[in-house]
């Protein structure tokens, strides 16, 4: 991310800041009273160092704010603020020169190493940022600058000898600066850049400032102290009495809080030991001093480390709850409701959306065998699969079932999802899934499917009114033998000796003929019944034979001759009589058709039945029509479109829909020596009813 556009993110204070003017003047200011602090709170024994320094985490916080192209302006800034600090308590110009160039290298150092690994604000928010702030600029940027720092102190008393005692102070006061005002200046710009921070609220408020004034009043008082009074075994445990006060401020309010505590305890420390009695009186007051940093720094950094665990935490506590509500808000705009079940403690979480989904009341304890007994009776088998998946290899599930609400008793459909986790061993150990309410799409569904029954009758009707012509010949011939043997019969009862025997013959033909003409009927009648698919065991070889017979008059209207080669011992299939009888019939009428314009000698159609290895039956009707067009190959199955003038289009597109529903495919292809043939496939059991 660019360190600008970074930068431009954050509150319009810190936008105020980096003024080109504005920002000079806060440095430059800033700078000289962290110096005054300092003095201020003590120095050495010289009158000259301070055993904590914090101008330089003044210059550096600064440089962390603004682009680095005006970097110099903050470091020139800072250089007359130096010079008025130093100069007041009598340091030598080539000392001041030098202390300043060390000023800022170490800020810059800092700068530019945090910028690098940290990137933009917020700075200090997670644990790994916290550790490389205090690697960057409270052990590696000091230590190293203080090379060149060492020779300020050198430079005023003139001992070389003493140099790596004067590093250890320029070190210890500027790590001890990095750890007690540092994370408190950038704790308060990042929470002035978040936009996510919200102010404390007033109880918060009250808390902090009681337990701010708290640690303040514990420190004067142990602090202050002398260690003649004191037993040496009660020693470690007076200089540790703040720390159950700074670890509430810590786990309570973050990074603030520890920064806030680290920086109260160091103030009120260092200023303490250096003006008066303190716990701290171990030898000269330069021991005393380093001392008294050791322990503030040993004492940061752990809190501070852990302020950025909890804020890190608690980050991502507040994350998980927002995505969770995010979740849950997605999942009940689109009527899911989520889940989870855990084998370990055999635990059920279920959304409060998933409870009003079955009628659960809020307060009513769900486990996994509550949620099967909802099941609908036909269903619950379906249901304990769903929720026992762990006895499933696969591990994943997706389907439907019925259930009735507890609340008000509605039956609703749901679609369950689920999928497992396991563990190392391959042991299922949670179960996570989500219900959606799929009731309207079931109903729509079963509307959709009504008017698919409804098109598929008027299709049968209108197939049979196309064939009236052939049906009435078909029950005119039985209807004038049945008139004829009658009359004959009577006449034969008129003679004084009837002939018994010719009677008997003219009923028996009367009876065979009313069975011919009952059965016409009888075909006409399943073909106009209008309800749901029947399925039942078929003979194919059967069903074709009486399909020809029903279309007996059309054969010899069109003068079309037919050849069926049926196959022996064929598997019975499972299906719907009726819908396949359509099928047969359209096909049938579409080759009859195919065929107007060849020569009757030539119209020829054949129908050859065969089994398939699968365990099925193939049907083959094959004309000498005109073919398909190669353009119309790919479409004769859609819906509305025809090859006729007046075609619905809806034919072949109804006949593959039936085939499909029943586990088979049709296809419609041409033959090599001309015309077209059709193959249909079918399994011994249907998949589904049409």
């Amino acid at each position: 991310m660019n360190w600008d556009v970074a930068i431009r993110s954050g509150d319009s204070q810190i936008l105020h800041l980096k003024n080109a003017v504005g920002m000079p003047i806060v440095v430059a200011v800033a700078y000289y009273l962290a110096a005054e602090v300092a003095f201020l709170v003590g120095t050495f024994s010289d009158k000259i160092f301070a055993p904590f320094w914090p101008p330089n985490t003044v210059l550096f916080c600064a440089l962390m704010l603004v682009p680095r192209h005006r970097w110099w302006l903050c470091i020139l800034a800072a250089f007359p603020a130096h010079l008025i600090s130093e100069l007041g308590i009598g340091m030598s110009a080539p000392q001041l020169l030098v202390a300043f160039v060390t000023n800022c290298l170490v800020a810059i150092m800092s700068a530019l190493s945090l910028q690098y690994l940290l990137g933009a604000p917020p700075w200090l928010t997670t644990l790994r940022r916290m550790l490389q702030y205090i690697l960057a600029a409270v052990i590696l940027s000091p230590a190293l600058v203080a090379f060149g720092g060492a020779f300020v102190p050198a430079m005023a008393v003139g001992a070389p000898a003493e140099y790596w005692t004067f590093w250890t102070q320029w070190y210890m006061a500027n790590a001890l600066a990095g750890v007690a005002l540092g994370p408190l200046a950038l704790a308060y710009f990042d929470t002035r850049a978040s936009r996510r921070a919200q102010p404390l609220s007033t109880i918060d408020l009250v808390e902090a400032t009681v337990v701010a004034i708290a640690l303040i009043f514990v420190c004067v008082v142990v602090f202050k102290g002398k260690t003649d009074n004191v037993p040496a075994g009660l020693l470690p445990a007076l200089l540790y009495l703040p720390l159950p006060l700074i670890l509430w401020i810590t786990v309570r309010f973050g990074v603030k809080g520890a920064s806030f505590s680290v920086f109260v305890v160091t103030i009120l420390l260092v200023a303490m030991t250096l003006n008066g009695p303190s716990l701290f009186i171990i030898a000269d007051p330069e021991r005393n001093v380093f001392a008294i940093q050791v322990f503030l720094i040993g004492l940061a950094v752990p809190v501070l480390l852990l302020g950025a665990a909890i804020d890190e935490t608690r980050h991502a506590e507040r994350t998980t709850r927002e995505s969770e509500e995010r979740m849950a808000l997605a999942a009940v705009a689109a009527d899911l409701c989520l889940w989870h079940f855990n084998y370990d403690d055999n635990r059920f979480w279920i959304t409060d959306h998933g409870r009003r989904m079955f009628g659960f009341s809020p307060d009513q304890v769900i486990t996994r065998d509550v949620i099967i007994d909802t099941a609908y009776p036909d269903d619950h088998d379906i249901a304990y699969q769903v929720m026992d998946l762990a006895a499933t290899p696969e591990g994943t599930a997706d389907t439907e079932f019925r259930i009735t609400r507890r609340n008000d008793g509605q039956t609703r459909w749901l679609r369950a999802r689920v999928s497992t986790v396991r563990d190392d061993q391959g042991s299922v150990v949670q179960i996570s899934g989500t219900f959606a309410d799929v009731t309207a799409r079931k109903a729509m569904e079963d509307e959709l499917a009504q008017q698919h029954r409804d098109v598929v009758h008027l299709m049968r009707v209108s197939m049979l009114s196309e064939l009236s012509g052939g049906i009435a010949h078909e029950l005119t011939q039985p209807l004038t033998a049945i008139l004829s043997n009658a009359q004959a019969a009577r006449l034969l009862l008129e003679d004084k000796s009837p002939d018994l025997v010719e009677i008997s013959a003219a009923l028996d033909d009367i009876i065979g003929e009313d069975h011919r003409a009952g059965e016409v009927i009888h075909r006409m009648r399943s073909l106009l019944k209008k309800g749901a698919a029947s399925l039942e065991r078929i003979d194919v070889n059967e069903l074709i034979a009486s399909t020809l017979s029903l279309l007996k008059g059309e054969l010899i209207s069109r003068r079309i001759q037919a050849s069926c080669e049926y196959a022996d011992h064929l598997p019975l299939i499972f299906a719907d009589l009726v819908q396949l009888q359509q099928v047969f019939i359209n096909i049938l009428m579409n080759s009859f058709e195919a065929m107007n314009d060849v020569l009757p000698s030539q119209r020829l159609v054949s129908i050859q039945t065969r089994p398939i290895s699968t365990g099925g039956v193939q049907i083959l009707i094959a004309d000498r029509g005109h073919g398909l067009a190669p353009l119309h190959q790919h479409q004769v199955f859609e819906p509305y479109f025809s090859t006729k003038e007046r075609g619905l289009g809806l034919g072949l597109s109804i006949c593959s829909s039936i085939i499909r529903a029943h586990g088979g495919c049709l296809m419609l292809e041409n033959r090599d020596e001309g015309g077209a043939v059709a193959t249909i496939t079918l399994t011994e059991r249907a998949l589904s009813a049409a």
